[in-house]
This record gives C-alpha cells, structure tokens and sequence, in this order.
C-alpha cells in the first residue's frame, strides 16, 4: 500500500470518528440548513422534498439495525433534517398565504421612525400578521390600536393611510413611553454625541444620531452599538444574575428575575426584527452557560435557530438575521482558539480575550456585511476592541438611569430621584462618548474604508478568508498552513482587485454603465465635486452596478428613475445604501404608482419631473443640466410605464446627452419634432436598449455625433435591433455587451478599460 493511500485511509478514519463523536451536533445543523432553506422556498415543491427527506431518513432509520451503523446515522440526519424543513417550509407557505386586506384593524407595537425619505415607519400587527408600515405623518404611540387604509407594496410591507384610533394605548404602553422618555431626558440628548448615542444604545431610540457619527461608525463596523444587540441583553440578564448570585437557592431561582426583567426590558425596547434576534441569540447563550456537561454550543445554536425559523419564518431572508447567526457561530467555533493562539505568543490573556471576541465576530459577518456595503475597514477589530469595554457600563447605567427616572416619575417627580437619574445618564452618556469617538477618529484615518469586490465574486473570496483563517486557528499541520496561504490570498485579491479592475476611473462626463439587460447612465461634470452624478436609473443587477460604480469616488447621487421596470429600478435599494445621500426623482405621470410609492420609501424625494420643465437645479451635482422632454404629467398607470418613460436631455461639461428610457415609435414621432428645432446632441443613447420599436426620425432629429445601447449580451430580445443600429447613421455606437462600461470624457474620448471596443463597431 502506497503512503498516499495510506494517507486517505487515515483521513477517512478521522471523519468517521469525528462524525461519530458529532453526531448530535451534526444531525441539529443538517437540521437548521433545511429548516432555512425550505423557509426560503416557501412552496409546496419544497414542502414535498422535506416529507421525502424524511420518509428516506425514517426508513433508513428503520432497518439501520441491519444495515449498519452508517446507515442509521444517515437516516437519522435525513429524518431529522426533513421534520424540521417540512415545520419550517409549512409555516412559511402559511405566512405567505396570509390574507392581505384593504382595510383592516392594526396594533402598532414600535414607536415611528422617520426615514431618509421625509415619511414614517412604524410596525403593525393584524390578521395579515405583522407587517412593517409607512405613514405620510407621524403615526400614533405605540399601542394605539387604528383602524387604517393598507396598500401593499410587498408581503410585509404596506403603505397606511387614514388611520382612525380605535383604542388608545393600555397603561404598560404609556409607562413603556414615559420610561423612553425619561431616559432622553436623563441622558441629556443634544449636549454632545454620546448622549445622543446613549438613547439608541440602551433602548434603540436612534432618532437623535446624526448623520456623520451614523456614517462614521458603518465604515468601522460598530453599527451594532447605534441599536440593541444581543450583547446589552446579555450585560441586562448577565447583571441581575450576578445580583442574586449571593441567594443560596436552586439556579433556576436565580436565573428567574433575570428572565423576568429581560423581559420588561426587551418590551421597553420594542418588537423591532433586530431587537427579536438579539433576544433570541441572548437566550441561546444562557442556555448555553446552563445546559448539560458535554452539550456542543454549536448544537445549541443550530437548535435556536430552527425553533426561530418555525416560529418566524420570514427571518431566513433577513440579512440581519444572518448577522446574528454568523456572529455567534464565529464566537463559538473561533474566539477561544484565538484568544490562546495569541496567549500562546506572549499577550496577556485579558488582552488576548479582548482582541479575539470582536475578530472572531468581524470574521463571520464579513462576507454578509459585504452583501450591505462592498468596502472593508483595516480598523474595524481595532474600534471594536476600543469601543467593546465601554458597552457594558453605557447599559447598565443607562438602564439605572431609566429605572430611576420612571420611579421618580412615578412617584409624583421626586426631586432627589430625578437628580440621581440626571447623574447617571451623564455618567453613561460619557461612556458612550468614548465609544462614538472611537468611531469618529477610526473611520478619519487613512485608508478607512477600502474597496472589495462586488457581489457573489466578493462573497465568495471574504468567504475563503473566513475558511482559511478557521483552518488556521482550528487545523493542524498542512491543514493550518494551506488556511494560512488561503487567507492571504484572498485577502490580497479582495483588497487588490477594486485597484486594479476599477471602472470609469478618470476623467469622464458619461459613465454607460455595463448592467446586463438593463439600464443605468452616470453623469458629472468637472467644475463640480468628483463625489456626486446624477444616476439615470439603476439596471436590476446590483452587482453590475456595484462594479461599475467602484472606483469612482461617488458618495452622493441624485436617482433619476425613467420608470419601474425592474431592469431600470431593480437595483435601487442597493443603489441607496451604497452611498451617503441619495435623492430619488421620477416622471409625474407615475407618481400615483404603487411602485413609485414603494420606491420612494427608499429615500428623500424631488418634484416629480414632467414635460417642459427642467430637474430641480438645487437637486443636480454642480456643472450638470437636466431638461425633461417627455412625458407629460397626466397621470399613467403602472402598465404605461414604457410609454411614460422619462426622457431627459443632460448637459455637462458641454456635452449633450440624450437619455429616452424605453419610449417607443409613437412617443419618438413625437419628440422627434421638438428635437428638430434644438442644437444637435453628442451622444444619444439608445431608446429602449435599440429595440425596434423605433422611429427613424427621432434619430435624425437628435443629430448626434456618438451612440452607445445599454444591452446585455446574448439577450433575447434580439437587441440591439438591426433596424437600431442602422437609424443611428455613420456615427460610431459603442455597446456595453461589446464594450463594458462606457466612460466617455468631454470631447468624447473614450475611457476606462475599453480601448479594445472598435468605437463604430456593429
């Protein structure tokens, strides 16, 4: 027998063992994958295959005795992992079948939050369940039962309209807001940022953080300290344990009042998702600290999870949820072999444990936080291990003075009391203001917040640095050597390739983006800031769009949507959260849409744009014109949606581009005659993507010296049409599914890594 045989022989002895001595830790995580994959499916196909799972399993199970011990493993993870897909799957497809009324009676159970948009949100529940609601006005206190007008933009979400209070807020809900309000007071909100931080800290009320501290702690990934996480629930419990610790009685006597003012606590906060999980993953923990000698934390955790998933199935695709799992998971498996890693080598073990909780926990959100925002910051563990022991006295004295502060209320506002309450809000507002400027001077430093790559090709490499980085704090030998070179790798690609692939870098006026089959256009000018363009639409890849815009240093846009198909606005949510401002504009005649209601729930809103009148200038990046040609502002509906497609005719630098949407023949004929009697454009991008749907005449009309189709390639619509390309004349035409992105400088010089497309090109 050769030493490599040998080798595997040896390999597949160890996995064996392994699977053997895991087998409850094995059969419980099986179990929470299928629980959330069929949650996400939510369909009978996937209710079918979960009872299939589990009849194979069961049967396996059944004649295991016979059949060896091999196959009663199996069948026991099948069964296990079919039961819990089937109650997951089943209660998802019952959530997805929920009624959703027109009008309907609604409890309000959070506090509303304003927007980035100017409108409310707040959350509801009723016979539809519990859905997330947003208001043109402040909505009632929560508690407040009404009696509202819904109009579904989605499963969970609804626009509420002419709200009638049918009861007002029972006695716990009007304590629950004079506490919140007490500890506003208390903390001193206003005076400096960690008072204003303080409120959000300890209850979620982030209504008062401005923008640049928000900002500041995103790019240094202490985001998690603007709201509840799960880590104040545990300092809540972990606090109230200690204090009846002293009592000489059963555990379970002791952990009772914890669990009892958990409780309160979390009503104070509020039932929003992030505040749920961070509830849940506390419990997980306590169990965790109480359960059995010898139970696997990680099965703890895959057990929670599937009870969450049953429970609320609508948490599978909650990226905040991933957070949480993928936090506690990478505490679990790689905080303590971390902390003795760094022990090993000289640091102190209170150092070395301060060091290895927020790595670990940074390096299993890492390829999720990458979904939210594609950039890295080198000084995110730093702001967390800073940041890290101010948390816990923050808490537990912004709760004292919460507590104090409602006691004194209560009391008729003793004096005495409402001092105390006053001292020790200042007291934790000053331990919140270490944490925010930690944030602050963090995220000042260079090179703050680095590019990464976009999309599945960015997971995947922040991915295989997690894996390589677990292999090699868990690994031995070559094991832990190859997770070294891997870690590095990856690494360097991800930091290395936004450099090196980055798009439109330099001087350009139009930026075509490259987004499949779909449409998305930047312009800017010169003579204005390199960080704000204008956005004419957004393709409906978010990839494709996060690519095209890394590298070019935008942190503001003004969103001009043509109109709501989902190859022009599918990326917009994406398109919001990855900057610092964004403004949303769109054509009048769809402003009474429901899709254009759901979109401008993403961020503040302009004039609607109609025929005849130019975008708002103040709206604009510096040094860029917009004059809307078409359409005019009666209103359309959503199925007129190409037909009322903003057309736009952008000025920057001097060149003049014509942006049409997807208007068609008639439209066309139409402008055609305006365009007649103006100066002639530089560049005219194809209406429509170059279907044939078209009229010659709006290109002659439009004169230009330069065409460009957004178009994905191979798509099948037959674009760009023959009849297209040939109504462009002799001009050259640059094509995205030929070019890339297509970035164009003032006197149409052709930038960005597509010298290799033949400008005139067919």
């Amino acid at each position: 027998m050769t030493r490599g045989s040998r080798r595997v022989r040896r390999i597949r002895r160890w996995i064996r063992r392994r699977v053997r001595e895991r087998i409850g830790t094995v059969r419980v995580v099986v179990g929470a994958s299928a629980a959330w994959t069929c949650s996400l499916v939510a369909g009978v196909p996937a209710l079918l295959v979960a009872g299939l799972v589990a009849l194979t399993g069961t049967a396996l199970v059944l004649r295991g005795a016979r059949a060896g011990a091999l196959v009663s493993l199996t069948g026991s993870i099948l069964c296990v992992a079919g039961l819990a897909g089937l109650a997951a799957g089943a209660q998802a497809h019952r959530a997805g079948e929920a009624p959703r009324p027109a009008t309907a009676l609604v409890r309000l159970v959070a506090e509303g939050q304003p927007t980035e948009s100017g409108r409310w949100r707040t959350i509801g529940t009723g016979e539809f369940g519990r859905a997330t609601l947003i208001t043109e006005d402040p909505p009632p206190a929560a508690g407040t039962t009404v009696r509202a007008d819904l109009d579904w933009w989605g499963d969970d979400i609804a626009g509420l309209a002419g709200a009638e209070v049918v009861e007002e807020p029972a006695r716990q809900w009007r304590i629950r807001a004079r506490l919140r309000e007490g500890l506003t007071t208390a903390a001193g909100v206003g005076d400096h940022a960690g008072a204003d931080l303080l409120p959000g800290l300890v209850v979620g009320d982030v209504a008062h953080l401005d923008d640049e501290l928000t900002q500041a702690m995103r790019t240094v990934s202490l985001s998690h300290v603007t709201a509840v996480s799960g880590s104040n629930i545990m300092i809540v419990a972990g606090v109230i344990v200690l204090v009846c610790a002293r009592l000489r009685s059963p555990w379970w006597v002791r952990i009772l009042p914890a669990a009892i003012v958990t409780a309160g606590y979390v009503f104070v906060v509020g039932p929003e998702p992030s505040v749920m999980r961070a509830t849940a993953m506390a419990a997980l923990l306590a169990v965790g600290l109480l359960r059995p000698v010898g139970t696997p934390a990680l099965a703890v955790l895959a057990t929670a999870i599937t009870g969450l998933l049953i429970v609320r199935p609508h948490l599978a695709s909650e990226v905040g949820f991933g957070l949480s799992v993928s936090a506690t998971a990478a505490l679990i498996l790689l905080a303590q072999p971390l902390a003795r890693l760094l022990a090993d080598r000289g640091v102190p073990h209170v150092l070395a444990a301060a060091l290895a909780v927020p790595t670990a926990a940074q390096l299993g959100v890492s390829p999720l936080l990458l979904v939210l925002d594609p950039r890295m910051s080198p000084y995110a563990v730093l702001a967390n291990a800073l940041a890290g022991p101010a948390v816990a006295p923050a808490t537990v004295l912004g709760l004292g003075a919460l507590a104090v502060e409602g006691l004194s209320h209560g009391l008729g506002d003793i004096a005495p009391l409402s001092l105390l309450a006053r001292g020790l809000g200042a007291a934790g507002a000053l331990a919140a203001w270490w944490i925010a400027r930690v944030a602050v001077v963090c995220a000042s430093l260079p090179g703050a917040s680095l590019g990464w790559p976009a999309g599945t090709v960015g997971i995947i490499v922040a991915a295989g640095l997690v894996a390589g980085a677990a292999c090699v704090l868990l690994g031995r030998r070559w094991v832990r050597e190859a997770g070294l070179v891997t870690a590095c790798a990856c690494l360097a690609a991800g930091l290395g390739t936004p450099a090196l692939t980055a798009t439109g870098r330099g001087a350009w006026t139009l930026l075509v983006c490259d987004v499949g089959q779909g449409s998305a256009a930047l312009v800017r000018s010169r003579d204005g800031p390199r960080d704000h363009a204008l956005l004419v639409d957004t393709g409906d890849d978010p990839t494709a769009l996060a690519t095209c815009l890394a590298g070019s240093g935008i942190t503001r846009l003004t969103i001009a949507v043509s109109h709501f198909d989902t190859d022009h606005v599918g990326a917009l949510p994406q398109a919001v959260a990855g900057v610092d401002e964004a403004v949303l504009l769109y054509p009048q005649a769809l402003a009474a849409t429901a899709d254009a209601r759901a979109a401008s729930v993403l961020a503040p809103v302009g004039e609607p744009a109609a025929a005849g009148r130019p975008l708002t200038q103040s709206l604009l990046p510096a040094g860029v014109t917009a004059e809307v040609l078409w359409p005019p502002p009666e209103p359309r509906s959503a199925e007129d949606g190409n037909a009322a497609s903003l057309v736009l005719l952008v000025e920057a630098d001097g060149l003049r581009i014509l942006l049409p949407g997807d208007v068609g023949e008639s439209e066309q004929l139409r402008l055609a005659r305006d365009l007649a009697v103006r100066a002639p454009v530089d560049v005219l991008v194809a209406p429509h993507h170059g279907s044939s749907d078209l009229s010659a005449s709006f290109y002659r009309a439009a004169r230009a010296r330069a065409g460009a189709v957004s178009v994905g390639a191979d798509n099948t619509y037959g674009h760009p049409s023959s009849q297209a390309l040939a109504a462009f004349g002799a001009i050259p035409v640059l094509r995205t599914d030929e070019c890339g992105s297509i970035a164009l400088t003032a006197n149409l010089t052709l930038l960005g890594g597509a010298d290799a497309c033949v400008p005139g090109g067919r």
